[in-house]
């Protein structure tokens, strides 16, 4: 009787032992598959991260054109980085040429849109430096226009970071290059269908348009706290500066009330090789209104709607 009380002892036993073994390696199984979840997910980060053109939605930072992530710097919510001379997408560049414009992302390119001019292509020459943009222009260049091209040139010069570019419209025969001087950020030449004059504004205008300009840049620091802190913040950083410009003007003629009724106002960071675009603006011509505009949505809101939403 006390070896069968013993044998039983030793099958339990044997059995406990058992189902611990399986557990532990269930255990085992299940951390490994964890870890192997875990290299996944990492590995599918990277991958994201590393594509070209990148909106990420969990910091609504928008990355634009770039080849080389060197040249790359992360920013805060709502930043959109802009490098100053526009590539070819990832997956060709080796080429000259920008084809597919819907996934091709840049400051450029949100110029034209915003004056609802459609990109054919982008062609590049001079090393990939020099941008020559084939384009379809919504307004013939005459007189009545000459203003408006005047600021168009001037805003693509600054989204393109001062390179020198070309724009051209087979349509209309119209070729007009840009030559700029990027260590002073200014406009140097602009050359219409061969002709370097008919750009060339009086001492005049150019006081007009530089008070004007000055207006609305006080106007929005004075009056949006968030943007005087900002332009506060970086006063004594050596190496990045405050950047506020007027990238938009009225166009009587759109049909679109926001462009318009109101000026387009960047907020941005000025790096040596790039700006980083903080907040954008626009401010009614007449009543002054102030509105922010959210880039990646693609809509305007009021101070307040925008102060909750952020």
């Amino acid at each position: 009787m006390k070896n069968v009380i013993i044998s039983i002892i030793l099958i339990l036993s044997l059995i406990q032992l058992s189902a611990c073994s399986s557990a532990t390696l269930e255990n085992k199984s299940h951390s490994n598959t964890q870890s192997i979840n875990k290299v996944d997910n990492n590995t599918a980060l990277i991958n994201e991260n590393n594509n070209v053109n990148l909106v990420n939605a969990n910091n609504n930072n928008t990355v634009s054109n770039n080849s080389s992530s060197k040249n790359l710097e992360s920013g805060s919510n709502n930043k959109t980085l802009e490098i100053n001379s526009p590539k070819g997408n990832s997956d060709n560049v080796n080429s000259n040429t920008i084809t597919d414009i819907n996934n091709w992302s840049h400051p450029v390119k949100y110029v034209f849109n915003n004056a609802n001019i459609q990109i054919q292509k982008v062609e590049f020459k001079e090393n990939k430096t020099y941008p020559i943009f084939y384009v379809n222009l919504t307004k013939n260049i005459d007189s009545e226009n000459k203003t408006y091209y005047k600021n168009l040139i001037s805003q693509i010069a600054i989204a393109n970071g001062y390179w020198n570019y070309e724009i051209i419209d087979t349509k209309k025969d119209v070729d007009i290059k840009v030559t700029c001087d990027r260590s002073k950020s200014i406009l140097k030449e602009i050359i219409y269908n061969k002709d370097s004059n008919y750009f060339v504004e009086s001492n005049e205008d150019k006081k007009v348009i530089n008070n004007t300009d000055d207006e609305f840049i006080n106007y929005l620091i004075n009056n949006v706290g968030e943007v005087k802190s900002f332009v506060n913040s970086l006063k004594n950083n050596k190496n990045v500066n405050s950047i506020i410009y007027v990238e938009r003007y009225p166009d009587e003629n759109s049909k679109n009330s926001y462009i318009r009724d109101y000026y387009g106002i960047y907020v941005g960071e000025e790096h040596t090789d790039h700006n980083v675009n903080i907040y954008r603006f626009a401010i009614n011509k007449d009543s002054k209104e102030i509105l922010y505009y959210d880039v990646i949505n693609d809509k305007y809101e009021t101070l307040n709607e925008w102060r909750k939403n952020k």
